[in-house]
């Protein structure tokens, strides 16, 4: 990482890994330096995104912060109405302390105004508004598919691991789940990396 990345990365430290996902910000970060590889993206928007997108979380309570892991109904799939408010909230407070980060390592503007849109609909908005938001989004989806995001999901969603496999495969397949065909490609390697490891 460059060294203004890097700064803003011990700045949003105290704010990281709030839901029982000890090295989600690393990952999702790592991933995203992955992809960029790629993909042609902007990494001064991309990187600071992917490091200050779930800081948000940090200002909710512990009950809200792990409201959203209930299991999905199986008739309908679809997520409760009380977590999408969850959702927003907390993409709500992350832009409000990511522009105070932002702001004391006097980062450019323009670039400040992309981060805090990408920031404020990561997790709600439908489809893709740039290149820079779809690389930044495939990164933080692909930690569920990293041995640490996919543990991390199994025991908050208190789901047995082939099933978590079946779910996460599921996804790769919907349409408009993944921006890039890299990060279906990672996901897909990754989901054989936990087939594997778990004798799945």
């Amino acid at each position: 990482m460059k060294s203004i990345h890097r700064k803003i990365w011990n700045l949003a430290l105290p704010y990281q890994d709030k839901r029982d996902d000890k090295g989600h910000a690393k990952t999702v970060v790592s991933f995203a330096i992955k992809l960029l590889k790629t993909e042609k993206a902007d990494p001064d928007v991309v990187i600071p995104a992917a490091i200050l997108h779930d800081i948000g979380w940090s200002r909710l309570s512990k009950k809200e912060r792990f409201s959203i892991f209930k299991p999905e109904p199986a008739e309908t799939g679809k997520t409760f109405s009380g977590d999408i408010e969850i959702r927003k909230k907390h993409q709500d407070e992350g832009v409000k302390i990511a522009r105070r980060i932002l702001s004391k390592t006097k980062y450019n503007k323009t670039l400040v105004s992309e981060i805090l849109e990408i920031i404020s609909e990561h997790d709600t908005r439908i489809g893709f508004i740039s290149k820079n938001e779809g690389v930044m989004r495939d990164a933080d989806k692909l930690w569920r598919f990293s041995r640490t995001g996919f543990l991390a999901d199994s025991r908050r969603r208190n789901m047995p691991h082939l099933e978590n496999l079946r779910r996460l495969k599921q996804k790769t397949r919907m349409h408009g789940f993944f921006y890039s065909k890299t990060a279906k490609k990672i996901a897909a390697e990754e989901l054989k990396k936990r087939k594997k490891e778990f004798k799945l």
